[in-house]
């Protein structure tokens, strides 16, 4: 099959190719105002054009896909022309996908992984070639105003792992990958069959699940351990997938298991923590919030297939969280507590 070509620009011989780019842009420009027939025709040539020649691109615009909406600004019988859709062979991206890749790219470089960023970056920089100076303008606008606190960085050396990886996940293929375990110096090179990627605010990392053949257990690769990956040719088998999309939807914090999930209940106390939950619910599995009648707490609720993500996110709230269920993991809440208020206390003794 042949690669499907983008529409010509066609002119019918009535205008200048260049005449009807440049009027197009100027639509673009004039957004979201729009711009009259006379104001085009004074901006497309150093001399403008006939009103007549306006006419015509309008017409050549609308006849190859493009749509405008025509108002009357206030009291003024003055048409305004506002450009809704560009025409088929238009190159710009819409508005919305600008905002939506400089946003994203913005968010990326503070919460964790700049090997995201860095490939944002990459296609904001082919889009910026398509973009209005008014586009130009709102970015460097929202580039100073956008301010990201709290977050970490988690710099990916490897820089060339990532279209390995893709490849691998489209072909369902095992990789090769050199990979250094927490708490050891040096990588080890190991056979791993990637089932998907996961980015994790609560630890700030981006992972690679993985089924591991060997221990036959699913795995969480964190990318900035990854080195020197290779797509093997025999098959990624998981022998048990419902296992690997178990563990990595209950995942929390990074720590994956491939035990069933449990259900964790926490009572929230303070106004300011139930209205957060109204706002922002937390992106945690299956989480819901259920409020006291008396406004002042909430039962929050989610799942988890591993104690430690679940522990982190319960005492970020401090005194104001008390798990209900399981008992076990209340227990464990209470000891490692009791650890901190020992280690506060011995501290306080020795000043």
């Amino acid at each position: 099959m042949r690669p499907r070509t983008a529409p010509a620009l066609r002119t019918e011989g009535l205008v200048d190719p260049d005449r009807l780019r440049e009027a197009l842009v100027l639509l673009r420009e004039a957004l979201p105002t729009g711009i009259t027939r006379r104001e085009l025709a004074a901006r497309l040539s150093p001399d403008g054009v006939s009103l007549r020649s306006v006419d015509r691109v309008m017409a050549l615009l609308e006849a190859q896909g493009a749509r405008f909406e025509r108002n009357r600004a206030g009291q003024s019988s003055v048409l305004r022309f506002v450009l809704l859709e560009g025409p088929t062979w238009d190159e710009h991206i819409s508005p919305d996908a600008r905002l939506a890749l400089r946003l994203a790219a913005l968010s990326l470089s503070h919460c964790g992984t700049l090997l995201w960023q860095d490939k944002l970056d990459t296609l904001e920089r082919l889009a910026t070639k398509h973009m209005s100076n008014r586009d130009r303008r709102l970015f460097a606008v929202l580039e100073r105003s956008v301010q990201i606190q709290g977050a970490v960085e988690d710099p990916i050396e490897a820089q060339d792992i990532l279209e390995p990886i893709l490849r691998a996940l489209e072909g369902r293929r095992e990789i090769q990958a050199d990979y250094t375990v927490a708490g050891t110096d040096e990588p080890r090179k190991r056979r791993f069959v990637p089932f998907c990627l996961t980015h994790d605010l609560f630890s700030g990392a981006a992972f690679l699940a993985v089924w591991d053949p060997e221990e036959q257990k699913p795995k969480h690769l964190r990318l900035n351990r990854i080195e020197n990956v290779r797509v093997l040719p025999r098959p990624g088998i998981i022998p048990h997938p419902e296992i690997m999309a178990r563990a990595a939807r209950y995942q929390i914090g990074g720590w994956i298991c491939d035990d069933p999930p449990f259900e964790i209940q926490v009572r929230i106390s303070g106004t300011h923590w139930l209205q957060a939950f109204k706002e922002a619910p937390p992106a945690l599995p299956d989480f819901a919030a259920h409020p006291a009648e008396d406004g002042q707490s909430a039962v929050a609720t989610f799942k988890a297939n591993h104690p430690n993500g679940a522990i982190r996110w319960v005492l970020q709230f401090g005194a104001c969280a008390q798990v209900l269920e399981p008992a076990w993991l209340s227990a464990e809440v209470l000891a490692q507590l009791q650890r901190a208020a020992d280690a506060y206390h011995a501290g306080s003794l020795q000043t």
